[in-house]
């Protein structure tokens, strides 16, 4: 059996409504302390996730059994696996990008103080944001190596709770398409994307529940 991965876009809590780029991982690192991180959830984002669960469970569980869930180690995709009723292990490869000095800020700040950064970060997949931060190309390397080291059969599909960064490198690397094309995909909260894996590597599969 061919594997076969589901991409799960998280759901949008507060934070992201509002433009605030979130840490990559709760305080301690662990699924415990990321699902109990105040916030993880509001009740927009309860609500939304408890749909998807009525319209996308099945599909991606394919009806059957299924392991826990691969997750970010963000509290948000964290909490959304769980909202959406998965056990979750948590997958470093799946966390969102590193913002460097730029973590807990708002874009809408950083525009007003630092317009050519923002800018080159919107742009250039090379670009690293201050202190740290991963560029696109960064992320594409890390997902791109997990996504080729999964075994190249699994009896059950692959769920994870990621972030549209991730997503966006996994569905370029599928399509062996440029990493500047990376605007060019949007990724909206709690939206599926497909891969499937065969002899000749990677597959984006357009997915309906």
């Amino acid at each position: 059996m061919a594997t076969k991965v589901w991409l799960v876009s998280h759901a949008a809590n507060a934070d992201l409504r509002a433009g605030v780029l979130a840490a990559a991982r709760g305080d301690d690192g662990s699924v415990a302390g990321a699902l109990d991180t105040l916030n993880a959830l509001d009740a927009r984002a309860k609500a939304a996730v408890e749909a998807w669960r009525t319209r996308w469970y099945a599909t991606v569980t394919e009806n059957g059994d299924v392991a826990p869930a691969l997750a970010s180690p963000a509290p948000i995709a964290l909490a959304s696996a769980h909202a959406a009723g998965f056990d979750t292990a948590i997958e470093d490869a799946l966390a969102d990008t590193a913002f460097g000095a730029w973590t807990g800020r708002r874009l809408n700040d950083i525009a007003n103080e630092t317009p050519e950064a923002l800018a080159a970060w919107t742009r250039d997949p090379a670009f690293r944001p201050p202190g740290g931060g991963e560029s696109f190309d960064d992320v594409r390397q890390r997902v791109s190596a997990w996504l080729d080291a999964l075994p190249a059969d699994t009896h059950a599909p692959i769920v994870a709770f990621t972030h549209a960064s991730v997503i966006r490198a996994a569905v370029l690397h599928a399509l062996g398409a440029p990493s500047s094309t990376f605007r060019q995909l949007e990724i909206a909260p709690l939206s599926v994307t497909a891969l499937r894996r065969n002899a000749n590597g990677w597959l984006w599969i357009a997915a309906t529940p």
